[in-house]
Formats: structure tokens, C-alpha cells, sequence
């Protein structure tokens, strides 16, 4: 008998304890437990040893003829629930441990206990004999990932997830800033500069083992150029037709030249995706989408994400076997403790690693590649489309103050989206104005005077969920302080599915939202700017708008990348000068890791990238 059918044996002592906690004791017969357990008197004896041994019950049998046996309860039925959920986790059935806690109902102290027990799973598991060994990192995270699908991904996690489980035609080399041939090993452009080849390597497999040919690459295209889910910067391109020249050749024509084509076809929403896709349902695809990356998607539900290797990846197979998220809602509110392993350090590996561990320097130290911004709703009438209000605003939300309680070391101020970029607008800044410059420059600021004004209406600010809910924090903060002089502003927190309807966006005064970028910085800019799930576009006047477009269209036409590069610094810093977006904060990311881990670097949105780490091999 195994522990599971043990404990429904446990379970359905209820029928004569109306609950099961430790200590209490009950007078009954073989007859009445056989009743109860529904089997003869000799299994109900069978039955008692194995509970007795168990250590769940205290069994003590009447003497003489008619007197009744003594059972105690030794132990809770919460304690039973987390000893089969622990087991349930250790054997590989994380869903089932958490929804065994689910169906028993067991309160926050158990819920606290099991969390703190799965602390210690986290980390590396070798199984090996002497011809395998099979290597999984097992990770939390705090939330599960419906939505796979590159096309849709807006969440740093969720493109650092591109980024194993799918290709794309070409690829960025960041240290040279170059962009290089990838699933199509070359490509070619005609004199007009307006119809682009590209060929594509032969063998190159999909997860369910199908050839990627030539029209998964022109299905790819297609429906990210379609208007049907909505504006991107994908729709922007200027799209003749797309064709399939035999089973490796794909050709592109353009309606004019747009020299940002192979840089968008590096970025990952250019996922190459299986033409079958097209055949499944979306739910189902954006849970378990099929790419050609080195991970494929195994497992993916409300408590487990689990990726394993494809040995068939064409640039070789990844040397990590497995990754397991394991999805805990409780490590949104608290930050996990980083444990000891054998003189190692356990590996937490989530970009936003807030806290120290024992006062020791992180293992990877980098800011964030995106930042903490503000907008204001300037689509409409109202109070805000004053830009004395909206001056006035910005100063209260100093992030100096608005962080006060945070180390110096975990944010630094923002002037843009990019880190990089903040860096050579402080200094343009500081230059400009040498005396008095923008509150933000100074952790304490200048004594702040009174709005110009006193709206008569509440205004909101929108804001979602995030790990630590920093951004409530900041919204409830940001409101306060309002508050203080007169200004009444609701805050609204949603989840990030509902945060990004247009609708919802519309309606807010104010929003506080993280931007997501990578190194990629002109395509980054384009997908901040262009995509109507993105809340700048959506708070601009129309005026701004227009201009805005122009702007846009500008560094699409340009075809050197370094001006390019200062038109988008130009275009983002006359946003910030129309008080059409305020920059708050950059976060930075602190990592630390076993130091069994080899290739251990962190990627443009924080995290490992899987494909590289391997486990040094131990010599037991």
C-alpha cells in the first residue's frame, strides 16, 4: 500500500472524528472501522499497523469481550496533506502536490511550510549511473505563462522563453552589433534595395520533427503583417508579396526600400513557427507552441513550466536536460532566501533579485534593459493637457523619494527606455542646466510648491501586477503624495492580461507600467511605439501623434544604423520633452549562481540563457 491510499485510509476516519487533528482520541471496533474503511476485520487490523507504523494514529484494543479499543490521532490532516505533497513534488508531480494542498483546503501556515520545503528543491538534479547522466535546473517563478505565442509577447520572461523554444531567420551579435546569418545561412538584395532572398539551411528540424522549408518562413511573415491581431511594428512594413521559391528560398518584396528588414527579422517576435500552427487552436498553441529552438515545451499549466532539450537542434543540443518553473504565487510577495547547497550557492536565477545574500556582493551585477515610466492620458480633455499640471506631476513623482526605502544600489534614475541612453541624457542634462535642473537629478529635492491648479475631477492611474508588486507600491505612493496638496487620484491595479486592453489603457488619466527592450534599440523603440497593447501610442494627442509618425517613418527611411540609432535618441528625447512620457527608474539586475555552472551569463531580459549552461562535473 503506498502513502497515497494509506492517507485515504487517514481521510476517512472523519466518518468517526468530525476533524483530524493531533491528540484526540475516540473509542470504536474493528466492526466500526470496517465499516468506515469498507473492508473485512482482518484488513482493518491490516490497516491499523500500517497507519500505526505510519505514525498517523495510537492504536490500543479493548480487553475482554465487548470493550471498546482506543484510536488516537497522532497527527493533523494537514500534515498528512503536506507529507503527500512533498512526496507527490519529489517524485516529479509538482501539480499534483499543489493540488493536493488545493483540494484539503490547507491554511496559509501549511501553504508557508510547503514553500519553505520546496526552497531546498530548488537547484540542479543529477541522475546519472555510469553511461547517463540526465542534468535539470529547477527554478520559481511566480507566475504561469499562457501565452507562448512570439507574436503576442510582451513580458521580458515570456521573450527570454522566445528565445529557447523558437529560431528566427537571422540573429543580433551584440558585441559587434552586427546582425548574422542563422536559420538562413545567407541572403542577398536587389539593386532597387526592395525585394530581399534569403536561403535557408536544409535539416533543420521543428520539435515534432518535421523539415523547416520555405512557406513556414512565409506563414511566419504573413500573420505577423496582418492587421488581424491588431497594429505592430510588424505592420508597418511595406509589404508587396512573400513567396516561397522552392522548399530553402524565400523571397520578399517591398513597396520601397526599408532598410530595418534584417534587423527585424532578428528580433525574436520573428519566431519561425511550424505551418501547423495555423491548424491548432490558439490556446492550445501559445501553452505548448512547436518551434525549432534548442528547448521544447513539454509541460505548461498553472503550477509547472518544463522544457527539455532537443537533441536534434541544429546548432548542436543544449547540455542542460531539463528546466522546470515551478509556479508559486507565494514568491511574488517575498523574496526567497539564498540558501547554502553543499558549500554552493542554490541558483534563483530571475532578473529582479532584490536582495543580498549574507551582505555578499551579487555573482552578475547589470541594469535592467528597459525601465519604470510614466504617461499621461493627453487623448482626451482634461487637466492634463497642461503641461504646467503635467510638470508638476513629474516632480512629485521623484524616484529618489518614490524609492525612498530601497537601496541606492538596486535603481538609478531614468531619461530613457535604455540604461545606456539615461547614462548621456544626465550628462546632457546636467550640462544644460547647471544650477537648477529637473527634480530628478537630486535625491532631495527643492521644497515642492502647490499644483497650479486643483482639478475638480478624481483622476486614475493604472498600473498591474509585477513581482513584489513594486509598481502598486509606487502607484499608492505616487497618490499619496497628490493627496497631500489637494490632488485626488484612484490607483487601479490590474492583471497584466486586462492591463493591456486598449480599452483599459484608454480610459486611465495616468499609467505606470515597465517598458520591455532589448539590445536591439531602434526595433525596440518602434515596438513601444507602434503596438497598440503598448501604452505610449495610446496617450498621445493627436497632434503629438502625427508628428510623432513622421518622426518614424524618418529613421525607417534612414538607411546608415548609426543615424538611425541618433534619430531614435532625438524622437525619445522630444517625447520627454513634451511631457508625453516620463522616465522614473532602471532597475538593477543582481544574480547569483552555483558556481558548478559553466556559461552562466545573463541575456538582454535577465535571465540565464538555458542553451548555455552546463554542470560542471563533480568527481565522486
Amino acid at each position: 500500500m503506498n502513502l497515497l491510499q494509506l492517507s485515504e485510509h487517514f481521510f476517512n476516519l472523519k466518518k468517526l472524528f468530525t476533524t483530524l487533528e493531533a491528540q484526540i482520541s475516540q473509542k470504536t471496533t474493528l466492526q466500526e472501522l470496517g465499516t468506515v474503511w469498507n473492508c473485512t476485520p482482518r484488513n482493518v487490523k491490516w490497516i491499523i499497523r500500517r497507519l500505526c507504523t505510519a505514525g498517523w494514529i495510537a492504536w490500543s484494543p479493548g480487553r475482554g469481550r465487548g470493550n471498546r479499543s482506543m484510536l488516537t490521532i497522532l497527527t493533523s490532516e494537514a500534515d498528512v496533506v503536506l507529507a503527500l505533497a512533498q512526496e507527490a513534488t519529489i517524485k516529479g508531480r509538482f501539480h499534483d502536490g499543489i493540488r493536493l494542498l488545493e483540494n484539503h483546503h490547507v491554511d496559509d501556515v501549511i501553504r508557508g511550510r510547503f514553500v519553505q520545503w520546496l526552497e531546498g528543491q530548488y537547484g540542479y538534479r543529477v541522475d546519472k549511473n555510469e553511461h547517463y547522466q540526465l542534468d535539470t535546473l529547477r527554478l520559481p517563478f511566480y507566475r504561469s505563462m499562457t501565452n507562448l505565442d512570439p507574436a503576442f509577447t510582451l513580458r521580458r520572461t515570456e521573450w527570454h522563453m522566445a528565445r529557447q523554444l523558437f529560431d528566427t531567420l537571422l540573429i543580433k551579435d551584440d558585441e559587434n552589433n552586427e546582425i548574422l546569418p542563422h536559420l538562413a545561412y545567407y541572403w542577398e538584395i536587389d539593386n532597387t534595395e526592395s525585394t530581399w532572398t534569403f536561403y535557408i539551411r536544409k535539416g533543420i528540424l521543428f520539435h515534432d520533427n518535421t523539415e523547416l522549408h520555405a512557406k513556414d518562413v512565409v506563414y511566419t511573415i504573413e500573420r505577423l503583417t496582418s492587421t488581424k491581431f491588431g497594429r505592430t511594428e510588424w505592420t508597418e512594413l511595406p509589404i508587396d508579396k512573400i513567396r516561397a521559391i522552392g522548399p530553402y528560398c524565400v523571397e520578399i518584396s517591398l513597396r520601397r526600400p526599408y532598410h530595418l528588414l534584417p534587423q527585424l527579422l532578428a528580433s525574436p517576435r520573428a519566431s519561425i513557427l511550424h505551418l501547423s500552427s495555423a491548424k491548432r487552436s490558439p490556446r492550445e498553441f501559445a501553452r505548448l507552441p512547436i518551434g525549432s529552438g534548442p528547448f521544447r515545451v513539454v509541460e505548461n499549466d498553472d503550477s509547472q513550466i518544463v522544457l527539455e532539450a532537443f537533441p536534434a537542434y541544429f546548432s548542436g543540443r543544449a547540455q542542460l536536460d531539463r528546466v522546470e518553473l515551478w509556479i508559486l504565487p507565494e514568491t511574488r510577495y517575498r523574496s526567497l532566501p539564498l540558501k547554502e547547497l553543499a558549500g554552493d550557492t542554490l541558483p534563483y536565477i530571475h532578473p529582479f533579485q532584490l536582495h543580498p545574500r549574507n551582505n555578499q556582493p551579487p555573482d552578475i551585477e547589470r541594469i535592467e534593459t528597459g525601465c519604470t515610466y510614466m504617461t499621461f492620458q493627453l487623448n482626451k480633455p482634461g487637466p492634463l493637457e497642461s503641461d504646467d499640471f503635467r510638470h508638476w506631476l513629474s516632480r512629485v513623482a521623484n524616484p529618489h523619494r518614490m524609492n525612498a526605502g530601497l537601496n541606492n544600489h538596486t535603481y538609478s534614475p531614468a531619461y530613457s527606455f535604455f540604461p545606456n541612453w539615461s547614462i548621456i541624457s544626465e550628462q546632457m542634462l546636467k550640462h544644460e542646466y547647471p544650477n537648477y535642473g529637473p527634480s530628478y537629478l537630486k535625491s532631495e529635492p527643492d521644497f515642492l510648491e502647490g499644483p497650479p491648479f486643483h482639478p475638480q475631477q478624481t483622476l486614475s492611474i493604472l498600473t498591474y501586477h509585477i513581482l513584489g508588486d513594486s509598481l502598486e507600491r509606487n502607484a499608492r505612493w505616487f497618490s499619496e503624495q497628490c493627496a497631500i496638496y489637494g490632488i485626488k487620484i484612484n490607483v487601479e491595479v490590474r492583471d497584466y492580461e486586462e492591463f493591456i486592453r486598449p480599452e483599459i489603457i484608454d480610459a486611465a488619466d495616468l499609467v505606470l507600467a515597465n517598458a520591455v527592450v532589448d539590445d536591439n534599440s531602434v526595433i525596440s523603440f518602434l515596438r513601444l511605439m507602434f503596438d497598440d497593447r503598448h501604452v505610449v501610442r495610446r496617450h498621445l494627442s493627436p497632434e503629438v501623434y502625427e508628428h510623432l509618425n513622421i518622426r518614424l517613418r524618418k529613421i525607417e527611411n534612414e538607411p546608415e544604423a548609426n543615424k538611425r540609432i541618433l534619430m531614435t535618441q532625438e524622437t525619445e528625447q522630444w517625447l520627454r520633452d513634451k511631457r508625453a512620457v516620463f522616465f522614473l527608474y532602471h532597475l538593477n539586475q543582481s544574480t547569483y549562481y552555483d558556481k558548478r555552472l559553466i556559461g552562466m551569463q545573463t541575456n538582454a531580459y535577465g535571465w540565464a540563457d538555458f542553451y548555455r549552461l552546463a554542470l560542471r562535473p563533480s568527481f565522486d
